[in-house]
Formats: structure tokens, sequence, C-alpha cells
């Protein structure tokens, strides 16, 4: 197959690594032809849009879309077009209309609500962005992959194709830790990744960290492109860079992933925690939307619904640190058995071989 992958953002997006050039990557090992279209390298994000003024970011995206106009020619004759997000994040979906008067095999991936407005998000850019972009694409395209089944409930409403494919994690990245005999003197490390957007949801469980504080020795190890703080914890800031995505993942003994019950949560396909998981360090995170699926409670991790439960678990786990190699080990196992890539990969290859056969 000849296949053409539009991905919305760089390579610093998890999304794109995981579910554009990780199957790529396995697609082109098969000898087919892969030919990735982002709107622009990781370097030209870093140095004209992430932390820059608005100028700056402003002809950053005047550059993305002469680079999206020069990548319209491998649309013709492509076997098929996925899109990973719109082609071009702001404005309505010309690009999209004119790749599919080129070429009508298309397909799209979601990994989000994206019809949904971000809870957190405070850029002046969101106001550009259209948010029923996936609407549009239902009516455009041949067939949908979205990463959980709540997503699919609502796809398949206007569009019946629908093949759910979860946000795979690498497991030759993300390599097991290792568990050291614990030392009185050390603190208990809390983890935290993510985009600095997503930080509000620490607010579902600020209480019982705050708690937990005041009871044992614990510092809380946030890795994001923004800071937070927390009157009465430990907090400790790093700056989230691409190389040491699995470091942030080890260095905890404990992974976090709160979320409130907003819709937009509802769709989110669990990432961080998994990415937690497949390294060996336990989570405790909210049954929320597909958070409920992954974790074997008391097993594999542990579900927390209310800030008495936040307070329980994450209290077991602190004392505990046989406890947490224990799930930490069965966590690893469960992810490398149920989402690792070489499980979904056949399935990502069989709708793109549907779409290859659809009539022009």
């Amino acid at each position: 197959m000849n296949v053409v992958l539009f991905g919305n953002a760089t390579e610093i997006n998890a999304a794109i690594r995981y579910r554009v050039v990780k199957f790529a990557t396995m697609l082109a090992a098969e000898g087919h032809t892969c030919t990735l279209c982002l709107p622009s390298s990781l370097r030209q994000w870093e140095r004209l849009y992430q932390g820059r003024s608005r100028g700056t970011k402003l002809l950053y995206v005047l550059m993305v879309l002469l680079r999206r106009i020069v990548q319209l020619r491998h649309v013709v004759g492509a076997d098929a077009v996925c899109f990973r997000g719109p082609v071009f994040s702001y404005g309505p979906t010309v690009f999209e209309h004119v790749i599919r008067a080129l070429n009508p095999r298309l397909v799209f991936d979601i990994d989000d609500a994206v019809w949904e407005r971000p809870a957190y998000v405070t850029s002046p850019f969101v106001r550009f962005q259209d948010f029923r972009w996936v609407w549009k694409m239902c009516r455009l395209c041949a067939h949908a992959i979205v990463g959980n089944a709540y997503l699919k409930e609502h796809i398949e409403k206007r569009n019946p194709n629908v093949t759910i494919i979860p946000t795979c994690v690498d497991m030759d990245v993300h390599t097991p830790k290792t568990y050291t005999p614990c030392e009185e003197e050390r603190p208990v490390i809390l983890g935290w990744t993510g985009l600095s957007s997503n930080l509000g949801y620490m607010e579902v469980i600020e209480q019982p960290l705050r708690a937990l504080a005041r009871e044992h020795r614990i510092v809380v190890h946030v890795a994001s492109n923004g800071a937070y703080h927390l009157d009465g914890v430990d907090v400790l800031n790093r700056g989230w860079e691409l190389a040491h995505e699995v470091d942030y993942l080890q260095t905890p003994d404990i992974g976090l992933m709160p979320l409130t019950r907003s819709r937009r949560a509802l769709g989110k396909c669990s990432f961080k925690a998994l990415e937690f998981m497949a390294v060996g360090t336990p989570c405790v995170i909210s049954p929320v939307g597909m958070n409920a699926e992954i974790v074997q409670d008391g097993v594999t991790g542990f579900l927390a619904d209310s800030p008495q439960e936040w307070h329980e678990k994450l209290t077991r786990l602190v004392v505990d640190p046989a406890l947490r190699e224990r799930m930490g080990r069965a966590a690893r196992r469960f992810v490398i058995e149920n989402y690792a890539h070489e499980v979904h990969y056949p399935r990502f290859r069989a709708v793109l071989e549907t779409v290859a056969a659809t009539k022009r």
C-alpha cells in the first residue's frame, strides 16, 4: 500500500508518536510506502512556537499553512489517506475538502472527545479552532479510528464504519523500572506528567495530597510544560522533554491520573496511566471513562472516586513498597498483553486495507 498520514502536531505530541509514527514505522517494515505529513519539524516548533510571542506564533502558523499546501501533492494516487486531527488547526476544513476531491480513500483518527472544548485551555488561538471538525470528517471519510468505546458510541451515529484502536504504548521505549530497597530517609514520590493545560485536573486530589503530606514524607513530581504548586505539599517541577519521557515515568513510586467527570474527560484514552503502568509504576486513577477499564482495582493499581478513597489508596501504596512493586509488575504485564502496538497493529493495517479497496 501507499499510505499518506497527516498529523496535526509534531512528534512532541504523544498521539503523533504512538498513533501515527509508530504504526507508520510498522507498515514500512512490512514493505508498505508511508508518507508522514506533519505541520513542521520539532525544531521549528520549539524555535517559533513553544513559549514564543503571539507574533512569532503567527509566523509559525503561516509557515505551516505553506507547508500543508506543498504536502497536497502526496495525496494523488495514494491507496489511503489518514488524518490525525485537522490538516490545518485554524479555520474551516478547506484542506480536507481539497484532499477528498483528489482522493476519496480517507480515514480519520481521534483519541479524545475533540468536539468538546478543553476544560483548562486559555490560549487565544482556541477561538479559531473548529470543534465541529470531527462531524465533518464523519461525512468526508470512509472510515473512523477511535481510541475507546465512548468515542465509538458518538462517532458511529454519523459514520457506521468505526474501529476502536486504543493509544498503544511502545514497549521498546517503555522499559521496566528498577525497584530499589526502600530508604527511610527518602520521601515517596508521586508522579504526574502531561500538558500544563491538563494540570487543572489536579484539583481533584488537592485535599488528599495535603492530608498525605502532613502524615508522610512525600514529593509530588510534575513533568510538564508548566509549573504546578500546592500549598503544604513539596512539589518538584521538571520541564517536560522528549528525551526524558521514560525517566519521568520510572522516577515516581506512584503514578497519578485524576480526572473530573466532564464530557471532555470521558473521552480520554487513559494514556498517562498506561505509560506509568508500562514501566511498572503503579497508579491511582479516577474511574472516569476508559480509566475504569484499564485498572483492576487492588491488583494492577487503584481506582479512587472520592477524596476519602484517594487518601486511603494513596496511603496504602505510600506505606507499602512491596505492594507498589507487586502492583507495578502486574500492571506492566497487563499493558504488554493488552496495549502494546503489536497487539493492535493488525487492526490498524486492516482498516487501511479496507479503505484502499474502496472504489474511487
